[in-house]
């Protein structure tokens, strides 16, 4: 199954479980804000929750430093002979990989010990953020079973947005006549919310971990 649009995580999962039936429905935000609820639920899932995925770099003998585009931690670094697809006898036993803030947004540096050979592929394999969707139509790439804990973190922005227009109750109940909740009413949902959002990410925190080496399986 492809993964959902922006809007297809709203109009799929999020207003569902706001039980809103028609899109056109603002009895909790707009389309705009409920995506953007939705944008800002992806964001927080990250450092907790990530996408383990790997990317890769080409050895040169004249650096020790290379530049990641997706990768935000790496887990295991493997050496591979690109002309075989195999392990090959050199080995990286330690690295260093920090964020490079000179840009916005930081660019992911690694650095090897020297002495590889030219043209080897380092297979770097880690976890990097869920994207998330620049607009409505945009892809994200969470995985069906993870739908839900978007959809809980943006219930908890949804409900933040509801006890703050309380703030103001006498201009909420004149332009809010429909709404039958109290303060108390959305405070206990936004409670419920947040508490379902910090299990998703407890019960799917990011789980591959191993020594800082790349150990080749020879022999």
């Amino acid at each position: 199954m492809a993964f959902k649009t922006l809007d297809g995580l709203r109009t799929g999962v999020l207003n569902d479980e706001l039980g809103i039936t028609t899109d056109g429905d603002n009895t909790f935000g707009t389309t705009a804000q409920r995506n953007l609820w939705i944008q800002k639920a992806i964001g927080k899932m990250w450092p907790t929750m990530g996408r383990l995925t790997r990317e890769s770099v080409t050895t040169l003998t004249t650096t020790m430093d290379y530049t990641l585009t997706s990768l935000q931690t790496i887990e295991r670094i493997e050496v591979i002979d690109p002309a075989t697809g195999s392990l090959v006898s050199d080995r990286v036993r330690s690295w260093q990989f920090y964020a490079d803030e000179g840009t916005d947004p930081p660019t992911m540096r690694l650095l090897v010990p020297g002495g590889l050979s030219a043209g080897l592929t380092l297979r770097c394999i880690g976890y990097a953020p869920y994207v998330v969707p620049a607009g409505a139509g945009a892809s994200c790439d969470i995985p069906l079973r993870l739908e839900w804990v978007v959809g809980a973190g943006a219930r908890v922005e949804a409900f933040r947005f509801k006890v703050s227009q309380f703030a103001n109750y006498e201009r909420f109940q004149n332009e809010n006549r429909q709404n039958a909740l109290s303060p108390a009413d959305i405070i206990e949902l936004l409670r419920q919310a947040r508490a379902d959002f910090e299990r998703g990410l407890d019960s799917n925190a990011r789980t591959l971990t191993g020594a800082r080496r790349a150990q080749l399986q020879t022999g």
